[in-house]
C-alpha cells in the first residue's frame, strides 16, 4: 500500500515539474514547416488556444477583467495562424517565451473587445 502511495505522489506532483511548455519558436517553426504533421500541430496548437481564451473568457471570466479578446464568428482559422506567425516573427525576442501566451497575445491586439461590448458584458451576471 505505501509503494502505490508513493507512486501516486510521483506520477500526481513530479511528473509536471519535468514537463516543458511549447515555446514560440517552436510553434513557429512547425507552421512554417510544409509538411502534414508539422502543420497539423500549429494549426492545432493555435486553433485549441483561441477556442480556449474564448471559453475562459465567456465561462470563467464572468467579470471580463482578464481577457481582452473578442473573436469575431466569421474569423478563419487561416487568419488566426497567419495573424500569430506575422507577430512571433515581429517578437522574435520572445521566441522562448510560452506559445499559448505569444497566440493569446497576438489575438489581444486585433480582436480587442470593443468599448461597448467590455461595458455591456460587465454588467451581465449569471
Amino acid at each position: 500500500m505505501k509503494k502505490l502511495v508513493l507512486f501516486l505522489c510521483v506520477v500526481c506532483f513530479m511528473t509536471p515539474l519535468y514537463g516543458d511548455s511549447v515555446t514560440n519558436q517552436e510553434l513557429l517553426l512547425a507552421c512554417k514547416d510544409k509538411s502534414p504533421a508539422p502543420q497539423n500541430f500549429c494549426y492545432g496548437f493555435i486553433i485549441s488556444a483561441a477556442n480556449a481564451a474564448q471559453f475562459y473568457r465567456n465561462i470563467v471570466d464572468v467579470e471580463q477583467e482578464f481577457i481582452d479578446i473578442c473573436l469575431p464568428e466569421n474569423v478563419s482559422n487561416q487568419e488566426v495562424v497567419d495573424l500569430y506567425i506575422a507577430w512571433a516573427e515581429k517578437h522574435l525576442d520572445l521566441a522562448k517565451g510560452p506559445a499559448f501566451l505569444g497566440v493569446t497575445t497576438s489575438f489581444s491586439k486585433k480582436y480587442s473587445c470593443p468599448p461597448e461590448q467590455k461595458t455591456k458584458q460587465q454588467g451581465t451576471a449569471f
